[in-house]
């Protein structure tokens, strides 16, 4: 039950986060910006925090619940994405990779598609 409780509070503070971020460079910028953007920092940062967990050999479970399940992801689920297309191509799985980023981006991609164009059918 702790576990949902990192996982939550983290996740209560990144959504927040990304809403309050994106009302400030949307007020600029085209909402397409603030996304790129938003994903590009949740990117940086996971690569940064578990960067740092591997090179200290930290393994802390609630660290990893509240910032990368928690905020991180729900800051942007871009970031798990990217890290674990890296990680593929760091181990040497280039075809799971590919297969990751495409499916990733094909695959969303359509399900927007469809999520926005159900609005016509129902």
């Amino acid at each position: 039950m702790i576990n949902i409780l990192y996982v939550g509070l983290g996740g209560f503070i990144g959504a927040n986060l990304r809403y309050i971020l994106g009302l400030i460079i949307n007020k600029y910028y085209h909402e397409m910006i603030g996304t790129l953007f938003v994903n590009i920092i949740g990117s940086f940062l996971i690569g940064l925090l578990y960067g740092y967990i591997n090179e200290k050999n930290i393994i802390m479970n609630e660290m990893k619940l509240f910032l990368a399940i928690g905020l991180l992801g729900s800051f942007t689920t871009f970031s798990t994405f990217s890290y674990a297309s890296i990680m593929l191509i760091q181990d040497g799985n280039y075809l799971r990779a590919l297969t990751n980023i495409v499916l990733s981006l094909t695959l969303c991609l359509v399900f927007a598609y469809l999520g926005l164009i159900s609005n016509k059918i129902l």
